[in-house]
């Protein structure tokens, strides 16, 4: 079937009437599936902060103005403001902010970004396949470890995977009538992509130029004329987010702050701190081997017959595997942290999310085809991660052996499930490749959450953090909702910049440190957080309060303790208490104290 050639559920006629009430039917399931999805398989809402950096984008979201008139002359030269041209996520981020609040406007944006996700790829599917073909697109997004965690913090990841599966699947939408607007909305997805985290920038450029080279050699007509509309709207997406980054966020230019940020990264410096040497630490962590589990199966499924595979399958399987050959390189050879650091290997997530819905459809073709059956693939789907979500638990194995048991296994269920598909469809058949492909699905489920097992020190390495994809379903939430809401708190406790350069340091008792993460993150973390115990003064505290001309001082502990001698170790730079309180929010209750430092507090008092 090529990309032009009719669906076989196109070629029913089906009364008008009938047709809008089936689309409506459709859109309300579509519209209800995240909801449906949160409370029947238990999504953890958010993890439990591992870094820092989530919530120095949800200050941009809460007090953008604040911070620019804070922080701008300090920030610029160390590029510590590259988090505000994020504007992806920033401008509606912003928006969910001022429409209902922080943990209000969290959920709703979460809602959004799942529509976002689920919409084109289930109108890519059933256009594919059929209505249950969209169906399983549809699980297999929601019921991605992988996304739930992305989706649950403030990192630009939570946006980009959503916008990179939508532009995906609307480049592969199989539509001649409508080419060029599935075109604009590719475009403008991957444009909101690339403007929410630069990461995704190669990722995009592999999906374009494999939809690219598939066009030059199967449909080379209006070539010019598309690529010209993608650009337009590119550039236009881009013009918006500039005059809403402005009016909501308080700065136009994201372009060139972004470009020079880049750079700043990417300097030898840069590239020694935050990047691994060594390969060593890829063999502990076990969902890295899902991708290729996936490409490998999507050619199991296709085999190697690339002309007669259906455009928009080639076109997506092809962008998978370029995908992770591209990301493998860059590891290695770029010196970029792309899958070593889960906030940017969740980004690869979205094209394999697509091919493995394929995949599973084509490996379950049995099933699909059977005319009162067909149900019975996306429920078999659903049921994998219902079971698991009743014991979220999975023992840490990393890749040898038993990963590599787990991914051959996996292959060897593919191959399986593609034979069945040749052989006579009898009841027989149609069973034993619903247990392939749930096979197939379960074993990949377990390869994506297994944890990363406890290991020694790795020379070469840089120690990073653990996704938690093991609690993605049946995890409690509780506590990270109610540090989220003490954290967005805190700019409301400390109240608004008063005047340019009014810079506020943070102190805080070292022992607490995984435990803040949120909330000193709120105002840049460590960058802005004195080197020193609580109640004592330490020469480079002193000094960093006077190369900054420090205006306030923000102690913050879950107990308090210290907080008295802390304000008579500042006596050199006369501090005045100037309010003091405790953040609640169910079981997290934090405590501070802002303290102006008249030495250089030029404010109201």
């Amino acid at each position: 079937m090529s990309a032009t050639d009719p669906t076989p559920g196109d070629l029913q006629t089906t009364p008008p009437g009938r047709a809008r009430l089936r689309s409506l039917i459709e859109a309300i399931a579509l519209a209800l599936a995240p909801v449906a999805a949160y409370f029947d398989l238990r999504i953890r809402l958010m993890p439990v902060p591992d870094l820092n950096d989530p919530a120095m984008h949800t200050t941009f979201m809460i007090q953008p103005q604040s911070i620019f008139l804070r922080y701008t002359s300090s920030f610029t030269p160390t590029f510590r403001l590259r988090e505000a041209s994020r504007v992806g996520l920033l401008v509606p981020g912003r928006i969910s902010y001022l429409l209902f609040g922080a943990l209000p406007g969290f959920i709703v944006l979460r809602y959004v970004l799942a529509l976002i996700a689920i919409a084109p790829v289930y109108l890519l599917l059933r256009r594919m396949y059929g209505m249950w073909g969209g169906a399983v697109g549809v699980v297999v997004v929601l019921t991605s470890p992988v996304l739930i965690t992305a989706w649950g913090t403030d990192f630009p990841d939570s946006v980009a995977v959503s916008y990179l599966i939508a532009g995906t699947a609307c480049l592969a939408m199989p539509s001649q009538r409508h080419r060029v607007w599935w075109l604009v909305g590719s475009a403008g997805f991957f444009t909101l992509s690339l403007w929410s985290i630069a990461t995704s920038l190669p990722l995009v450029a592999v999906a374009v130029a494999v939809y690219a080279v598939v066009r030059f050699l199967r449909d080379r007509p209006h070539m010019v004329r598309d690529a010209a509309v993608a650009v337009c709207a590119a550039l236009g997406v881009t013009g918006i987010l500039a005059i809403a980054s402005g009016l909501l966020i308080g700065r136009f230019d994201f372009v060139v702050p972004t470009i020079q940020s880049v750079m700043f990264l990417a300097q030898p410096s840069n590239e020694i701190m935050y990047h691994s040497h060594s390969w060593r630490w890829a063999p502990y962590v076990t969902y890295l081997l899902v991708p290729p589990t996936v490409v490998v199966t999507w050619f199991i499924a296709f085999g190697y017959r690339f002309r007669t595979v259906p455009t928009p399958q080639l076109v997506i399987g092809l962008t998978c595997a370029a995908q992770l050959i591209l990301c493998t390189y860059l590891q290695i050879f770029g010196g970029v942290q792309i899958l070593e650091v889960h906030f940017f290997s969740s980004l690869l997530w979205a094209s394999v999310s697509l091919a493995l819905a394929i995949v599973l459809i084509e490996l379950g073709r049995p099933l699909l085809d059977h005319g009162r059956f067909k149900w019975l693939l996306p429920v078999l789907l659903l049921a994998l991660p219902l079971v698991y979500e009743l014991h979220p638990h999975v023992r840490a194995f990393g890749w040898f052996p038993l990963g590599y048991i787990v991914a051959a296994i996996t292959l060897t269920s593919a191959f399986v499930a593609r034979w069945l598909w040749r052989a006579p469809l009898r009841v027989p058949t149609r069973v034993a490749s619903g247990v392939a492909v749930s096979l197939v699905s379960a074993l990949l489920l377990v390869l994506t959450v297994d944890p990363i097992p406890n290991h020694p020190p790795i020379p070469g390495t840089i120690t990073d953090t653990a996704p938690a994809y093991d609690t993605a379903f049946g995890g409690n939430a509780s506590f990270a909702i109610s540090l989220y809401v003490v954290t967005t708190d805190l700019p409301g406790f400390v109240g608004p910049g008063t005047y340019s350069g009014e810079r506020l340091l943070m102190w805080w008792p070292s022992d607490e440190r995984d435990e803040i993460l949120g909330p000193i993150g709120m105002f840049h973390a460590f960058f802005d957080s004195l080197p020193s115990a609580m109640g004592t003064l330490a020469p480079e505290a002193q000094q960093l309060i006077r190369e900054r001309s420090a205006a306030q001082i923000l102690l913050m502990s879950f107990t308090g303790d210290g907080f008295e001698q802390s304000l008579q170790a500042l006596g050199p730079f006369q501090p005045v208490l100037v309010k003091s309180g405790v953040l609640r929010s169910g079981s997290v209750a934090l405590r501070v104290w802002l303290i102006d430092l008249k030495q250089y507090f030029r404010g109201p008092t």
